[in-house]
């Protein structure tokens, strides 16, 4: 095993084959990988985001590549320190590890990562899902450590049919389903479906246009739309994301016109996580985000998968769908 650090763009951009095949055999690990750690996420983030210095830690055994841990340094405002790539905008972060990577992987990806002769710069690792390996990986030798708890990600467990959802979704949330669905009928009927690879652009624009304005009634500009590099790091991923296989696009039409988008994001064949939506509040006595909601989760249990991830945030509407924390923990590695 040999541990390899990448601290270029030009590398950066080289390991991207390895690195994308390396996501696809991490699924098989317990606890399996997300799109978050792919390629296809975090090239783009790099390329929105970027600033300083990469610093990709990479693990190669005999057969090819073992793991990754893609890093950067940054030197803001008097701020020195590595950040994992994609902070800010992932719900989860993690390095990534083969199957057969042998114990200890982890730790060696962070030693190789933190041991730079003649740079001691601090690293924080937010956002850690339970069964991170970053979360249980030791520091390296002499390093100190400091931890937070960071946001609650609700769950809901799926059970293996539509009918059984009645046990961890509430009752009262599905009779709201059932009125929505009755009266989008009586607006002149309603369909909800997967975007195909042609539509994916057109749609998320107008998931942006509802999530912008209505946050923008609400007195935040924009929401978390707002940053034209947040925009264009989309756009840059949509598409590769699409290719990747992760991306699953739902629309709402009411009527024959788009009521509601949801961006969310197959992860394995077992889970599915919701990240971003907006909804036509012109639409909202026929409770269009419920209504496309309720039609990803029965399509979820279709595909076989056996829990809904709703993300970082305690919006009541997850726990009002039968969601159950998971927490993110956070971790700061010092120097000697």
């Amino acid at each position: 095993m040999r541990a390899e650090l990448l601290d270029t763009e030009a590398a950066l951009a080289a390991v991207r084959p390895e690195w994308e095949a390396l996501w696809r055999r991490a699924d098989a690990r317990p606890g399996g990988t997300t799109p978050f750690q792919s390629p296809a996420w975090l090239l783009p983030w790099w390329e929105a985001f970027g600033t300083g210095q990469p610093r990709i830690a990479v693990l190669r055994g005999p057969s090819g590549l073992l793991g990754l841990l893609p890093l950067y340094r940054l030197e803001e405002g008097g701020t020195r320190k590595l950040l994992p790539m994609g902070v800010g905008i992932t719900d989860y972060l993690d390095a990534l590890l083969d199957p057969e990577a042998p114990e200890g992987a982890a730790a060696a990806l962070l030693r190789a990562a933190l041991s730079r002769p003649g740079d001691d710069t601090p690293c924080d690792l937010p956002d850690l899902p339970p069964g991170a390996a970053l979360r249980a990986a030791p520091a390296p030798e002499g390093w100190r450590e400091e931890g937070w708890t960071g946001e609650p990600c609700p769950v809901l467990e799926l059970p293996g049919t539509v009918e059984a959802l009645r046990g961890p979704v509430p009752a009262n949330t599905l009779r709201k389903l059932r009125m929505a669905r009755h009266r989008a009928d009586r607006a002149g009927s309603w369909s909800a479906a997967t975007a195909g690879e042609e539509e994916v652009l057109p749609l998320w624009d107008a998931m942006v246009a509802m999530h912008q304005s209505r946050w923008t009634r609400r007195g935040e500009e924009g929401g978390v739309l707002a940053d034209p590099r947040v925009l264009g790091f989309h756009r840059a991923a949509l598409p590769r994301l699409q290719e990747a296989g992760a991306l699953r696009l739902y629309a709402l039409r009411i009527g024959g016109a788009v009521a509601a988008v949801f961006h969310a994001l197959a992860a394995g064949p077992d889970r599915l996580l919701f990240y971003l939506s907006g909804f036509d509040e012109a639409r909202a006595f026929e409770s269009p985000g419920t209504i496309l909601l309720g039609h990803a989760i029965e399509e979820a249990i279709a595909e076989g998968r056996r829990e809904i991830h709703f993300l970082r945030g305690g919006e009541a509407y997850k726990y009002a769908w039968g969601g159950v924390d998971r927490v993110n923990a956070g971790r700061r590695l010092l120097p000697p």
